[in-house]
């Protein structure tokens, strides 16, 4: 018989509890448990996928305003958000809009079809990239990876800070975090701000009111329960048109249109309010086998009112307005539960994880238009009637189930070899009920994804891995026939190496990957408005990460990205063989902050970065071309005992430039940016 012993964790988690790597930093990075790559408790070199971490320190250096601000300078990400339309964090991975099904919050989907939630980054503790597709964990998603965003929580320590900001477009801010033991066993953490702000569009507000209590019980050593809140109220800008392309890309007989034009009305009421409650559990089975369960309810309400343009502009001039208002109310409950332990069989140190997840929402839809007058682009005139929203042109109730059951197997063989393999099965349940046609449509799917992975802990921190993954993505809806769309599916075949050198404090990654989204939709040649799934989108490339602190106060981050990315199967002659529009061909980025450790410039820092995104297109044809372009940050701070005072500024030099651009117009980037941020904190923690 098999020769089957329970076993203490293996070899990896020592390591990490070694005073040694505790003492240096890029180390203890290199070798933290890593949440999203794995739920079985592994650490962050031998995840067989490309993930990295941004922690809370680079997000305080950065002075970060967003999430998607706080990934800018990490491999494969696009950050396609422009300051004029701040409702939620527009991500691309590898080419590939995760915004609404790739982006988690403590490992569960906040989201509905179309009520996005907004993270605030000041409630976060770190933020976690995987790249590639990401089902066998996490079940329905986006092929080219996802977000998960881990929140603070409370601390056994002390946390006690308040901060003051104020900045460019008559910026307002106070936040502060408190925290620490409330009683044996008991801790909280409570985190909160309040913002009032303009933005380069006059217009636009940026207000915000965020606040999170939470709470942890520790009734004994092995047990941990967690409640995790937050509500939020977000006033800001109706969805950006952007400026045409006639005047901004393209020639226009006027002349050149402002960057900052305004092409709807100031004073229409956009805002969400948003709140959570979750709870955590976890608990250790003692013999190397533990379990972790969460479980969160999350609601979401968007009001947004528009007089929104469309298309070019009637003689270089006059762009066509109507007036929209849509309400969307979203619900979402989410669950997910793990077993996880190690194990010796036959000498063989074994690691096994099985979960259980299920996910419920609720969407309710409500779309509304009216008559609105058209704008002068050269001469706006604003303050011209429009409305009332008296035309119905949508109303659904959409609801949806999916339960998930996955499982995953990690082998680890003389120490250095460590294979592992998983499995998920998905059901998916969806049913839409249109109000207006009185109508009610059904759709079940179902998918089997996996992932299979080597890594090999080589000598002089050498980490090879290879990986395959598998991911799905339902598509609502059927075509002109009624018949039902497929899942969209992705594949990627990945091979690694990460590089740890003993005593450098260096932490480098290397990866190069091929990535496929098949079942995509594409316009039926005989039908024009009927959407057939011919379509295949390939993602291939290159990527480097760099994590360093070679002298004491010095740290440093960095990314290069190459991405080739083409149409490989359509319909429509015209995208084949082209490159998706809104994806830039390359990235790259670099942080550097130095804090003077000792002497009398004790305190004093400096930091400094560049961020450079390549050219992108602004059609399916590839024949409007939007230019690259590398911007600046910079950043001084002074600590000063229980002190700190710091600037930070982005676009230094005030580049003008365009985020994407499509055939309805072009993102106009952020213009310079300059917050600075006084904070104080007191208690244990300095």
């Amino acid at each position: 018989m098999p020769l089957l012993i329970l076993a203490p964790p293996a070899l990896a988690e020592e390591e990490v509890s070694s005073p040694d790597v505790q003492a240096e930093t890029i180390i203890v990075t290199a070798r933290q448990t890593a949440s999203t790559g794995s739920k079985s408790g592994t650490i962050l070199v031998e995840v067989p996928q490309s993930l990295s971490i941004v922690d809370r320190d680079l997000m305080e250096a950065q002075g970060v305003q967003s999430v998607s601000q706080a990934i800018a300078y990490q491999a494969g990400v696009f950050n396609g958000s422009t300051p004029a339309n701040g409702r939620y964090d527009r991500i691309s991975l590898r080419g590939f809009d995760v915004t609404n099904s790739g982006v988690l919050q403590d490992g569960l989907r906040p989201t509905t079809a179309q009520s996005y939630t907004k993270a605030e980054p000041y409630g976060l503790e770190r933020i976690e990239v995987l790249r590639g597709p990401a089902s066998l964990l996490y079940g329905q998603n986006a092929p080219g990876g996802l977000v998960n965003m881990i929140s603070k929580r409370p601390t056994d320590k002390p946390i006690h800070e308040v901060e003051f900001q104020g900045g460019s477009f008559s910026r307002k801010q106070g936040q502060f975090d408190l925290g620490g033991p409330l009683g044996e066993g008991v801790s909280f953490r409570l985190t909160g701000l309040a913002r009032e702000a303009d933005t380069q569009i006059d217009v636009i507000p940026d207000n915000k009111l965020f606040l999170a209590p939470a709470l942890a019980w520790k009734p004994g050593p092995r047990t941990t329960l967690t409640v995790l809140t937050s509500y939020s109220y977000e006033k800001y800008g109706p969805p950006a048109f952007g400026i045409p392309l006639q005047g901004s890309l393209l020639p226009n007989p006027n002349g050149k249109i402002a960057r900052n034009l305004y092409t709807d009305e100031p004073g229409v009421d956009n805002h969400r309010v948003q709140y959570a409650a979750g709870v955590l559990f976890d608990q250790d089975l003692g013999g190397g086998w533990k379990m972790h369960s969460a479980v969160r309810y999350t609601d979401t309400d968007f009001l947004t009112n528009t007089v929104s343009a469309r298309g070019a502009p009637l003689g270089g001039r006059l762009l066509s307005r109507a007036y929209y208002r849509f309400r969307i109310t979203g619900d979402v409950i989410a669950a997910d539960s793990q077993i996880h332990g190690d194990w010796i069989f036959t000498g063989l140190a074994m690691r096994t994880m099985v979960g259980l997840d299920y996910r419920h929402t609720r969407e309710d839809y409500v779309l509304n238009g009216g008559p609105a007058a058209s704008i002068d682009v050269f001469a706006p005139a604003y303050g011209k009637p429009y409305g009332p929203a008296a035309m119905p042109m949508a109303s659904t109730l959409q609801m949806s189930d999916q339960i998930g059951l996955y499982g995953e197997q990690q082998i680890r063989f003389s120490e250095r070899w460590i294979l592992s393999a998983g499995l998920r099965h998905d059901w998916s349940e969806t049913s839409t009920r249109n109000r207006l046609a009185v109508t009610q449509a059904r759709q079940d799917d179902q998918a089997t994804t996996w992932r299979a992975g080597l890594v090999y802990r080589g000598p002089w921190g050498l980490t090879p891995y290879v990986s395959y993954a598998t991911s799905f993505n339902p598509i609502l809806g059927t075509n002109f026939d009624g018949q039902p769309y497929r899942p969209s599916e992705g594949k990627q075949l990945e091979g690694g190496l990460r590089i740890e050198p003993p005593g450098w404090r260096t932490y480098l990654t290397l990866s190069a990957y091929r990535l496929t989204q098949t079942n995509v939709q594409t316009t039926d040649p005989n039908n024009p408005v009927n959407q057939i799934q011919t379509g295949a989108i390939r993602s291939q490339g290159f990527e480097a990460e760099i994590v360093a602190s070679p002298i004491r106060g010095l740290n440093l981050t960095g990314s290069l990205t190459i991405a080739d990315l083409a149409v490989t199967k359509t319909m429509v002659a015209a995208q084949l063989g082209r490159r998706p529009a809104g994806q830039p061909d390359r990235t790259a980025a670099l942080w550097a902050d130095y804090s003077v450790p000792a002497g009398p410039f004790a305190g004093f820092g400096l930091g400094a970065g560049i961020r450079h995104v390549g050219a992108s297109y602004a059609d399916v044809a590839n024949s409007i071309r939007v230019p690259d372009y590398s911007l600046f940050d910079a950043m001084v701070s002074y600590d000063v005992g229980r002190w700190r005072l710091s600037v930070n500024t982005t676009n230094l030099f005030d580049k003008p430039y365009y985020v994407s651009c499509s055939a309805s117009g072009c993102g106009v980037g952020a213009d310079r940016t300059v917050i600075a941020r006084i904070r104080y904190r007191w208690g244990a923690r300095k």
